[in-house]
């Protein structure tokens, strides 16, 4: 045989093979040996159960393998063939550069899996890659015949002789079929939800109405309410019975909520579990509907100070208005606590506040004797019961209240004293604190040289500024040392509550005198009145004798 038929009997092939690649050596051709392979042969299947259930989405692992099963057609002997074979690694027989694509086609699903590599799939192995479907919600039950295109290369023939070789290649697309059997099954659908006493931080129910979609009877069913960003579910689930296709049901949860800042629609979701016809138990999908949120109560504070001074225990009285559209069931006001106060009651009821409606409340609470006469922030809050009886609290709230000065007073004069004498002490006194003395008593605690039975005078109400003149009568040693001496003096008196307080202890001023630097004002005194005597009893004879 000549080299130049042998040559264009390989370029004659070389060119009939559409998409060949063609490698050769180095050299002129000629075709004393040649042979042909068989294309290989890739089928899809599915391992395992290829069932799905309407608005299911599945992952399944497809199994692509290569049923080529040798060579054929050999014209002459195999043994150069084989050299160029495992000098140049080629695999006879071999898919290479293997793709696959499904299409859900006229099937009710969507392929969720895009083109997948699988690389080269030896004769008589395989490859596996994920399959991910989505079943469309309405779905019906049936088989389904899914397409799979699958694209590669293999070696078509290998042309050798003394000197040279050439190994064709072809890129085929297959298209094979895998089944998917979309069984009955249980679809669950929210037709409706409505609310009751739902609204910020309160505990309330939501009724809710779900039907059947499906096509297969829901047995022993049960419908949960499953936690989501706004509702936490008190209620564990709520069994509906037998839910025939398209049939419906009607439930009701107590729910919480949790970020919920306004009105509106805020979802919930929910699931449904269920025997199958089989007796086995399944859920459905989680499905959504939409509840209204409704606004809860809110409100306004004012505030007066009663006799809040320094150093004193004062009232606040706080008036607590509901400006919402929602009524406030058992209603109570609540202080925080804050320096320099000392709280002495901290929680007030309003009873139940319809919108619109008022109360007041009166907190006590003391200033303490490190307090500045200024105003300070008190923070309140309202509480009250939701349907559930559970406590709801108000948005916190600040209002000012005023503390005045100190109640107190000062002893401006008193008399002095004999030793030795028992006298009346006259005292007088000046209110020059912050605030009325109601009902109030001056008290003096006397000491050596001092005794009394008399240390209480009692004196009324005394305003800022007044003065008031009192007196007590007070024994005093005759061995008393003249000099000027202090008396605690306090004044005890009523506060905002009527409860009687006593101010800080003031020392009042007492002088007293000997008797002796006493005698001569005595004795003058004396002879002052026997000379008025005597004057009185001439002027009394003189007139008797004009009479005569």
């Amino acid at each position: 045989m000549s080299s130049k038929p042998a040559t264009f009997l390989v370029i004659a092939v070389s060119v009939l093979l559409l998409g060949a690649t063609i490698a050769t050596g180095v050299g002129t051709v000629s075709a004393e040996r040649y042979n042909d392979f068989s294309q290989p042969t890739l089928e899809p299947t599915i391992q395992g159960e290829n069932v799905v259930a309407p608005g299911e989405t599945k992952r399944f692992d497809l199994m692509v393998q290569n049923r080529h099963e040798g060579t054929t057609e050999t014209d002459q002997r195999i043994d150069d063939i084989a050299q160029v074979v495992q000098t140049h690694r080629v695999n006879l027989g071999a898919a290479s550069a293997v793709t696959a694509s499904v299409e859900s086609a006229d099937a009710p699903l969507e392929v969720k899996t895009g083109t997948q590599s699988l690389g080269t799939i030896d004769a008589g192995s395989g490859r596996q890659t994920s399959l991910s479907l989505e079943v469309d919600e309405n779905a019906s039950p049936g088989t389904y015949r899914v397409p799979v295109t699958m694209e590669y290369e293999y070696v078509r023939g290998i042309t050798v002789d003394s000197n040279d070789y050439i190994i064709h290649r072809n890129t085929e697309t297959v298209t094979k079929y895998v089944t998917i059997r979309v069984e009955k099954s249980v679809r669950l659908d929210v037709s409706d939800a409505t609310s009751q006493g739902i609204y910020k931080n309160a505990d309330g129910s939501i009724t809710v109405t779900v039907r059947n979609d499906g096509t297969e009877v829901a047995r022993n069913a049960e419908l949960t309410m499953i936690e989501s960003e706004h509702f936490r579910p008190r209620s564990e689930g709520v069994s509906i019975g037998r839910l025939e296709p398209d049939e419906t049901a009607t439930a009701t949860f107590q729910t919480g909520t949790s970020a919920i800042d306004t009105p509106g629609e805020y979802p919930a979701k929910f699931r449904l579990s269920y025997e199958n016809e089989n007796g086995n138990i399944e859920e459905s999908r989680i499905r959504t509907g939409s509840v209204p949120v409704s606004e809860g109560p809110s409100f306004e504070f004012t505030t007066e100070t009663e006799e809040l001074y320094v150093d004193s225990i004062g009232a606040v009285t706080v008036t607590v208005m509901n400006t919402g559209n929602r009524t406030a069931t058992d209603a109570r006001v609540v202080l925080d606590p804050i320096e320099p106060f000392s709280l002495l009651s901290s929680q007030s009821n309003l009873g139940t506040l319809d919108p619109g409606e008022s109360a007041t409340a009166r907190f006590k609470l003391e200033a303490s004797d490190r307090t500045i006469p200024q105003e300070y922030p008190l923070t309140f809050s309202v509480i009250h019961d939701d349907i559930y009886a559970k406590s709801v609290e108000s948005e916190k709230r600040s209002a000012a209240v005023t503390v005045e000065p100190e109640k107190e007073f000062t002893v401006v004069e008193t008399t002095d004293l004999t030793a030795g004498s028992t006298e009346t002490l006259e005292m007088t006194i000046e209110n020059t604190g912050g605030g009325t003395l109601s009902d109030a008593e001056v008290r003096i605690n006397t000491n050596s040289p001092f005794e009394t039975d008399d240390d209480t005078a009692y004196v009324g109400t005394l305003e800022p500024g007044e003065t008031v003149t009192v007196t007590f009568t007070v024994t005093t040693d005759e061995d008393a040392t003249p000099k000027e001496y202090s008396l605690d003096t306090t004044i005890k008196h009523d506060n905002a509550f009527g409860e009687t307080v006593v101010t800080d202890i003031e020392s009042a001023p007492v002088t007293v005198t000997s008797a002796e630097s006493r005698l001569p004002l005595l004795i003058g005194i004396v002879l002052v009145i026997l000379a008025m005597l005597v004057i009185g009893i001439a002027y009394r004879n003189r007139l008797r004798s004009r009479l005569r």
